[in-house]
C-alpha cells in the first residue's frame, strides 16, 4: 500500500519529488544525439524513475490530482515541464508547424497518466517494458509512424 504524506507535508513532498524527477529526466535528455534519441532517453529515465520510486511517482501524479486546486496546479507544472521537452520535435519537419497547439501537453499528459495508472494499481514494475511503446507514441506525430517505430526499436536495443 502506498503511503501518502500528511496534508501539510504534501507541498514539500511534491516539490522534493519533482526536483528528483527533473534531475533524472534532464540527465537522460542530456545524452549525445539528436532530439529523438534525447527524448527517448528522457522517457526511459522517467519511466525507470517511476518504476524504482512508485511512492514518489504516486505523489507526483495520483496524490497531486487528489489534492484539489493546489495539487492540480502542481500536477500541471509537471505536465508543462514534460511538454516543454517535447516542443523541439516541432522543428524536425516543416509540416510539424501545423500540429495542434495542445499536442505536447496531450502527449505529456498521456505518459503521466500511464505512469499514474500503473503506480495506482501496484504495477509500477511494468513501466520499464512500456518504454518502447511510450517512445513510439511520443515520436509518431513528429516523425511519422515508420521512423518513430525505428527510433523506438533502436532505444529498446
Amino acid at each position: 500500500m502506498l503511503s501518502s504524506p500528511q496534508p501539510d507535508d504534501f507541498s514539500h513532498a511534491f516539490e522534493a519529488a519533482f526536483a528528483r524527477l527533473q534531475v533524472v529526466v534532464e540527465e537522460g535528455y542530456a545524452v549525445r544525439g539528436d532530439w529523438p534519441v534525447r527524448i527517448s532517453a528522457a522517457i526511459r529515465a522517467g519511466f525507470e524513475f517511476a518504476a524504482d520510486n512508485p511512492e514518489t511517482a504516486n505523489t507526483l501524479t495520483n496524490e497531486a490530482i487528489a489534492r484539489g486546486r493546489d495539487g492540480f496546479a502542481r500536477y500541471n507544472r509537471l505536465v508543462d515541464y514534460c511538454a516543454g521537452l517535447l516542443a523541439p520535435g516541432r522543428e524536425l519537419r516543416p509540416e510539424n508547424e501545423q500540429l495542434p497547439e495542445i499536442l505536447e501537453r496531450s502527449l505529456a499528459g498521456g505518459l503521466i497518466m500511464l505512469i499514474a495508472q500503473r503506480v495506482d494499481q501496484g504495477r509500477a514494475a511494468e513501466l520499464r517494458a512500456l518504454v518502447p511503446e511510450a517512445v513510439q507514441f511520443v515520436l509518431t506525430p513528429y516523425l511519422g509512424l515508420e521512423e518513430a517505430r525505428r527510433a523506438a526499436a533502436a532505444d529498446a536495443d
